[in-house]
């Protein structure tokens, strides 16, 4: 899905940042969604394995063990009754994302990840990036801007833009340039300390193979953006 160290065509990249998009999205729904029949559904058909088995051709070895978690999850849910599933998912996940039952646990939020004093600055800051960038991410849970989801939301818009941007021949470093910035201030400096304490306290491979992703994922994203991003700048495409 991803190319790397040099530019292909418009329409190669198109793709790539939709593919780039399509992942953002899943991990939205992996982490920001109670599941309930029609999210079992869509994350457990075989569409969704055979997508993330595509996606393995990035050469990270923790993204394929979080796909193989996510497999063996898959392959042993399928012969359970669907409410035991849901149930054993829904506990797990709430566990995750409030940073409940364990003292080392923290919600998923930047600014607790961060550290920083001033709370209420950080999520100016990072209200000021999505603006900046005049891309609003949906708060479709009711969570302030620094919420996980909202972060992954933000950077699949991003994504689309750019897939936009490439198909239409459009300058496409300003856009590149928000992406790289906000992994890099933001969502990318956090996150893999958020994946660590989750696949240590996951209780369902689902979840513990999903934080693995998350976690590489964020940071390949990251390097591949670094990397066409100074070729860009070699080629004087902005």
């Amino acid at each position: 899905m991803m190319g790397r160290k040099h530019l292909k065509d418009n329409n190669t990249m198109a793709d790539i940042a939709g593919g780039r998009a399509r992942v953002y999205d899943l991990l939205v729904g992996v982490f920001g969604h109670i599941p309930d029949q029609h999210y079992l559904d869509r994350i457990m058909g075989d569409d969704l394995m055979q997508f993330l088995e595509t996606c393995c051709d990035m050469n990270s070895a923790t993204f394929k063990s979080g796909v193989d978690y996510v497999n063996a999850y898959h392959s042993l849910a399928m012969s359970r009754p669907v409410e035991e599933v849901l149930e054993e998912m829904g506990v797990d996940r709430t566990a995750i994302m409030r940073g409940t039952g364990h003292h080392d646990l923290k919600p998923p939020h930047e600014t607790l990840y961060r550290g920083r004093e001033n709370a209420g600055e950080s999520l100016l800051e990072i209200k000021r990036f999505y603006r900046k960038a005049g891309l609003m991410p949906e708060d479709r849970v009711n969570e302030s801007p620094d919420y996980l989801c909202i972060e992954l939301d933000f950077m699949r818009l991003l994504c689309l833009r750019e897939q936009k941007q490439w198909s239409k021949n459009e300058a496409v470093a300003e856009t590149i340039a928000h992406e790289e910035a906000f992994l890099s201030n933001h969502l990318g400096n956090w996150v893999g300390a958020f994946c660590e304490q989750a696949q240590n306290h996951a209780r369902t491979d689902f979840y513990r193979g999903f934080a693995m992703i998350l976690d590489a994922f964020v940071a390949m994203d990251l390097d591949f953006i670094r990397a066409f991003d100074i070729e860009i700048e070699r080629k004087g495409n902005n």
